[in-house]
């Protein structure tokens, strides 16, 4: 393998990501551009890629309440956790206590909180990764 190769395989996967990012800008903007010509025409019919749709749809999913909601909601259960173990360390327990019988109670009516907690992180760092790319 020669050096030119080399950095070739070194820098292809930066440079994959780029262009990624770029298609997903380019579409992005091409999406929003036909929206908008598309009320100023009052014309309901909109032919757009595949792309394009997937653009508008993550673009409208910073706006939403929802995947905050409920990431704050089970990320609070572990901080919870960790208030509660220093309040026990530092001789008052009743909280950790009372997390202990929350989370049983989840537990029994069926909540699955490993895999809740599993899918708000890799949600989490999925729309992460595609803003940031």
């Amino acid at each position: 393998m020669g050096v030119k190769a080399f950095f070739q395989n070194l820098i292809k996967p930066a440079s994959d990501a780029y262009q990624k990012r770029t298609d997903r800008k380019i579409a992005q903007d091409s999406a929003k551009a036909k929206l908008a010509l598309s009320k100023t025409d009052n014309d309901f019919k909109l032919e757009m890629t595949d792309a394009e749709w997937e653009a508008l749809a993550v673009s409208g999913l910073g706006e939403s309440w929802k995947d905050e909601y409920v990431t704050v909601s089970l990320v609070s259960i572990i901080n919870l956790v960790v208030v509660g173990g220093l309040l026990a360390a530092f001789g008052y327990p009743q909280m950790l206590e009372g997390l202990v019988i929350a989370i049983q109670t989840l537990v029994e009516v069926g909540v699955d909180l490993g895999f809740l907690i599993t899918t708000v992180v890799f949600a989490a760092v999925g729309l992460k990764m595609w803003r940031s790319a």
